[in-house]
């Protein structure tokens, strides 16, 4: 071999960080024993890894391809230790999920489970919206991602988790709060709060809206469910979000459910990789959970999930 597993690894935390000094930190070595370690690689490999332009560095092409290969082979590494681990009867190893922000409220319920099942796993959770966890799959840098609309463009397959419904919210003081079987027209009337671009949730409810030939324009666009939940508490509006969101809220009365005519919007939280990923047996076990656990999963899910509708 023209290159050592421990310059492949100082080569990666290179690449990934484009900074020798932050590599060595991240890999407790010195600066210097890092770019030894580089420079023997690249002679070793008769390719320059790293360009400098001022005082940055970037990847050159052969430093990309060989990051490629890095990512596999050390995810295949991975891999091995996890089903040798698994041979002697104790799953072991790292297993990356990510979740839509929505899905937050009980994704670490269901790891919590899972941890208690297979209690040697390390388990790393990272919560972004929609669009984020698109690039996550399309790079390879989870195992699994939960999310609600799966992009039809992309060869992913999916597992269904558990419902996932889309409800409008109010501030109990507002004037819809007190009515019933609302029109769904209603609500272009009244000020309404949306999530940004990229959100699942809003993407789901537009579609709806083009479906009903209903056009709603927001009168104020928030980059959190947190932060909507906030504005509509303090009466700035409504709002639609996943039951799943606000379920504190509802419980203590804070917001108020709308009764509104086919609402909730009936959806289904899945669980998503590459048809062609090679799944970890890490990834294996928890989509076995998910699907063979209906019960366990669904009351993990949904055991703070009402209906609150102020009473008249």
């Amino acid at each position: 071999m023209r290159a050592t597993l421990h310059q492949l690894k100082i080569f990666q935390q290179v690449a990934e960080l484009l900074n020798h000094s932050a590599a060595a930190n991240k890999l407790n070595l010195t600066q210097p024993a890092v770019s030894i370690q580089i420079k023997q690689l690249e002679n070793n490999l008769g390719l320059s890894l790293f360009e400098k332009i001022g005082k940055k560095i970037f990847l050159t092409s052969a430093g990309r391809e060989l990051n490629h290969f890095c990512n596999d082979i050390f995810s295949r590494i991975d891999h091995m230790d996890m089903k040798l681990s698994a041979m002697k009867g104790q799953l072991e190893g790292e297993f990356l999920l990510a979740a839509v922000t929505s899905a937050k409220y009980f994704t670490p319920h269901l790891l919590g489970a899972f941890h208690k099942l297979h209690p040697k796993v390390s388990l790393h959770l990272e919560v972004a919206n929609r669009s984020q966890t698109i690039q996550l799959l399309k790079k390879n840098e989870v195992d699994l991602v939960i999310m609600g609309m799966v992009p039809e463009n992309m060869r992913l397959k999916r597992y269904p988790i558990t419902e996932n419904p889309i409800v409008i919210i109010a501030n109990p003081s507002h004037p819809l709060a007190l009515q019933r079987n609302i029109p769904c027209s209603e609500l272009a009337k009244h000020t309404f709060i949306m999530r940004e671009n990229g959100s699942g949730t809003r993407k789901g409810f537009e579609n709806f809206l083009l479906s009903q030939n209903i056009k709603l324009t927001p009168s104020m666009i928030l980059g959190s469910s947190e932060t909507i939940k906030q504005a509509v508490i303090a009466d700035l509006g409504i709002s639609v979000l996943s039951r799943h969101s606000v379920a504190l809220e509802l419980a203590t009365k804070c917001l108020v459910e709308l009764d509104v005519q086919d609402f909730p919007l009936m959806r289904c939280w899945y669980v998503v990789h590459h048809e062609t990923k090679q799944l970890s047996p890490a990834a294996i076990a928890f989509i076995d959970f998910i699907l063979y656990q209906k019960e366990t999963v669904d009351n993990l899910c949904n055991r703070f999930l009402e209906t609150h509708f102020v009473a008249q």
